[in-house]
């Protein structure tokens, strides 16, 4: 099993697809290295204005574009969010 802890993008360089980036990596990374469950706890921004400082983990909605479903919420906005890669 997998859980991916922190993506630290600097302010001046924020919303340029940097994490999304990162994200991929690491499923691809994943994949080659025999797959498995990936957790991952984001905050939801959805209808808020997010402070950068909680956001360390990216945001539940990018994870949700990558096929991870939402299971338990561990605080006021924060989530696990869990899938399966598949091995390559």
């Amino acid at each position: 099993d997998w859980r991916i802890t922190c993506f630290y993008v600097d302010k001046k360089h924020r919303g340029q697809g940097i994490a999304r980036a990162a994200l991929e990596g690491a499923l691809d990374q994943i994949a080659h290295a025999g797959g498995g469950l990936v957790e991952v706890i984001p905050e939801v921004t959805t209808g808020r204005e997010a402070p950068g400082r909680f956001l360390f983990s990216a945001t539940v909605e990018l994870f949700a574009q990558y096929g991870f479903t939402r299971g338990r919420q561990v605080g006021k906005h924060a989530w696990i969010v869990s899938r399966v890669v598949d091995p390559v």
